[in-house]
C-alpha cells in the first residue's frame, strides 16, 4: 500500500519538476497575439490523497490551491466569459478580450458543486461543466472497473445540476458513456453525441452547444459528427490558445492538475507551456495511455480509474 501511494507521489513530483523546466524555453516562443484561453479541471476537493484512486490523485486540485489560482486570476484582471460570448469573440462578432476566460470541468464530479463552485462564486468566476449523461447520480465504482472508494467518487445528480445552473454555471456534453470517440464507428460516435446533447438539454431546459471529447480523442470524423449532432463548439485537451479562424470543433484547453504548483500555473497562463501541444499527437497519446495503463495497477492502492 505504501509503495502504491509512493508511486503516485513520485509521479506528481516528476511531473511538477518537468513542467517547471519545460516552461523556461516556452517563454521565448509564446504568442503575443490576442487570444482566448480555456482552462480545464476535473476535480477540486480536500479528500485524503491516499483514499483517492490513482487517477484522481493526479487530477484533484486541493481547495486551497484552487483558491490561490482564482485569487491570482482575479488580481491579474481575468474574468469569466459565457459560452455565448466566447463564441461571438471566436467568430469576430465581438472584440476579443484577452482577459476573458473560460473555466471548464470534465466529467461532472459532485465536488464541483461542493468545493469548486463556492470558490468560483467568491472570486466572481463562473464555469462550464461537461457532464457524462449516463454517469449522473452514480459513482466511479459503477462506471469504471477501478475507482475511488465511497464516498469520494460521486458524480453530480440531476438536482445538483439544477442547483448549479441556478447559480450561473453552464453545462456541456462529455458524451453518454465517456468512450474514446475516434475509436468508434461514425454511427456510434453520432449516437454518443446526439443522445447526450438531447438528455442534458432536457435536464437543464436549454440547448447544449458544447462538447468536450473524452480523453481528448477526436479526429475529422468526430468533428463532423459533432457538427451533425448540432454542437457549435468542440473542446480538445490540446494545450494552447484559441483565435478567430481556428476550427470551432477543435478548440484548445489548458489543463490544471495536482502536479501544477502556483509557479507552473502562472507559466501556463503566460503561455510558456503551450508549445507542448506536440505531445497530443495521436500516436504519442496512445503510447502514453498504454504506459499509464501499466502503472495504474501498481498505484491502485484502494482506488482506480476515473477519466
Amino acid at each position: 500500500m505504501a509503495t502504491a501511494f509512493g508511486l503516485s507521489t513520485f509521479r506528481l513530483f516528476v511531473k511538477r519538476w518537468l513542467k517547471t523546466a519545460l516552461a523556461i524555453p516556452g517563454f521565448f516562443v509564446r504568442s503575443r497575439q490576442p487570444y482566448l484561453r480555456v482552462l480545464f479541471y476535473h476535480r477540486v476537493n480536500p479528500y485524503p490523497f491516499n483514499d483517492l484512486g490513482p487517477v484522481s490523485r493526479e487530477l484533484t486540485v486541493r481547495p486551497d490551491v484552487f483558491e490561490a489560482q482564482l485569487k491570482r486570476l482575479s488580481r491579474l484582471g481575468y474574468r469569466s466569459a459565457s459560452v455565448a460570448e466566447f463564441c461571438r469573440m471566436m467568430t469576430l462578432k465581438q472584440h476579443i478580450d484577452p482577459k476573458a476566460l473560460l473555466i471548464s470541468f470534465d466529467d461532472g464530479y459532485e465536488d464541483n458543486l461542493l468545493w469548486a463552485a463556492p470558490l468560483l462564486h467568491k472570486y466572481g468566476f463562473s464555469a462550464l461543466i461537461f457532464v457524462v449523461s449516463d454517469f449522473l447520480g452514480k459513482s466511479t465504482a459503477e462506471v469504471w472497473p477501478d475507482s475511488d472508494p465511497a464516498p469520494y467518487g460521486k458524480f453530480l445528480d440531476a438536482g445538483q445540476i439544477g442547483e448549479l445552473k441556478q447559480s450561473g454555471i453552464e453545462f456541456g456534453s462529455h458524451t453518454v458513456s465517456h468512450p474514446l470517440l475516434s475509436t468508434l464507428t461514425r454511427e456510434k460516435q453520432h449516437q454518443e453525441l446526439e443522445t447526450s446533447k438531447r438528455k442534458i438539454g432536457q435536464l437543464i431546459g436549454a440547448s447544449v452547444d458544447t462538447i468536450a471529447y473524452p480523453g481528448g480523442e477526436f479526429d475529422v470524423v468526430t468533428q463532423q459528427c459533432a457538427v451533425d449532432a448540432g454542437y457549435t463548439l468542440g473542446f480538445t485537451t490540446v494545450p494552447g490558445v484559441n483565435r478567430p479562424g481556428m476550427s470551432l470543433t477543435a478548440l484548445r484547453r489548458t489543463e490544471v492538475s495536482a502536479s501544477d504548483s502556483l509557479l507552473v500555473f502562472d507559466a501556463k497562463m503566460a503561455g510558456a507551456l503551450d508549445w507542448l501541444a506536440f505531445k497530443e499527437n495521436r500516436a504519442l497519446r496512445q503510447w502514453i495511455r498504454r504506459f499509464n495503463d501499466l502503472l495504474i495497477p501498481l498505484a491502485k492502492g484502494r482506488g482506480g480509474r476515473d477519466g
